[in-house]
């Protein structure tokens, strides 16, 4: 018993002696670990506060248990166990035992233990799925499904991205709504900002006498932002386009179509806000303009499960007669993300 409780001092006490310090320049020192760092935020944990945001500019000295690796925005990576931010913007490093020597400008730095994709090593998969259901049963008989989801596959220069939209609404036996959209995109990065790819997209609504629309075709692209707080990409391409209609005749055509997809975390990352929006301009009768698009806001809860809460606005510049050119549709969601 007592062999086992000194090692259970010693393990402790290791724990304390060997976690990361973090010295801020305001003299506090924080004991914990670091996560990583994106942009101008230090993602440390400690053990009475779980993980915490740090300012970057606001980090005097950190000294960690195993070196970190830093990657600065020109890609080149550095490590480390010892980083020193002095007051003239410029970071230093060492080795134990060694004098301080300068490094990089404290503002370069865009990365701390970066994703292993950011470094070329495989892909990163990230996704989320929602559901929302809706039912009423009394003087008014009324049923709501939607779903929709996006996985994604990301490495250093490729990306394959997957999602669908459904909804199927009935009301007393009728149904009111049946549409759905699923895609999958590829884009191959040639810079960190610049792509280009291809796209193929399957479309049905019932009740704008739309069949099937098959959409496929390539398209370039700018990625402006892409970070755990702010993503910002939109791209533009010609794509043919087949449209098997209910009623009305057929359709090929060939069409500019664009996407963009946004999202961004607003207060201290309690809320994320996003829109996406993909449209197609017809070439050929440039009066025929088709545009899907999302508007809201999500709020991670706990263990990835996420609530949202969304306007889906549909655009029709030439639809089957009585039917509006536009509908819009509000909607409370629960998901869970990876």
């Amino acid at each position: 018993m007592r062999f086992i409780l000194t090692f259970l001092f010693l393990f402790a006490g290791n724990s304390v002696l060997y976690a990361d310090t973090l010295t801020m320049k305001d003299g506090s020192v924080l004991k914990g670990q670091v996560e990583s760092q994106e942009g101008k935020s230090l993602f440390f944990k400690t053990s009475y506060a779980g993980t915490i945001k740090i300012k970057w500019d606001q980090v005097s000295k950190l000294e960690t248990e195993q070196p970190v690796k830093i990657m600065l925005v020109t890609d080149e990576v550095i490590e480390s166990r010892y980083i020193n931010n002095i007051e003239n913007g410029i970071s230093q490093i060492k080795k134990e035992g060694e004098e301080w020597k300068t490094a990089f400008k404290t503002d370069n730095v865009a990365y701390i233990n970066p994703d292993p994709w950011r470094l070329g090593q495989g892909f990163k998969i990230s996704g989320r799925a929602n559901f929302s259901l809706k039912s009423q049963h009394g003087n008014t008989i009324k049923d709501e499904l939607d779903m929709d989801g996006i996985i994604e596959f990301r490495s250093l220069t490729e990306r394959y991205t997957f999602s669908g939209n459904l909804e199927h609404d009935t009301n007393k036996d009728r149904t009111t709504a049946d549409n759905w959209i699923f895609g999958g995109k590829y884009d191959y990065f040639t810079t960190k900002q610049r792509y280009y790819g291809l796209q193929l997209v399957f479309e049905r609504d019932k009740f704008t006498d739309l069949d099937l629309r098959v959409t496929f075709g390539p398209h370039v692209g700018h990625q402006f932002y892409e970070s755990r707080a702010l993503n910002l990409g939109v791209d533009i391409g010609m794509v043919k386009v087949d449209e098997n209609n209910i009623e009305t005749k057929d359709k090929d055509y060939l069409a500019m179509d664009w996407n963009v997809n946004y999202d961004q975390f607003v207060w201290d990352d309690t809320v994320q806000l996003y829109h996406k929006d993909n449209g197609l301009w017809d070439w050929e009768k440039s009066s025929k303009v088709v545009i899907n698009s999302w508007t809201g806001f999500r709020i991670p809860l706990n263990s990835g499960i996420v609530a949202s809460a969304e306007v889906e606005w549909e655009y029709d510049s030439k639809p089957k007669d009585n039917v509006s050119t536009t509908d819009t549709t509000y909607r409370v969601k629960l998901g869970y993300q990876w």
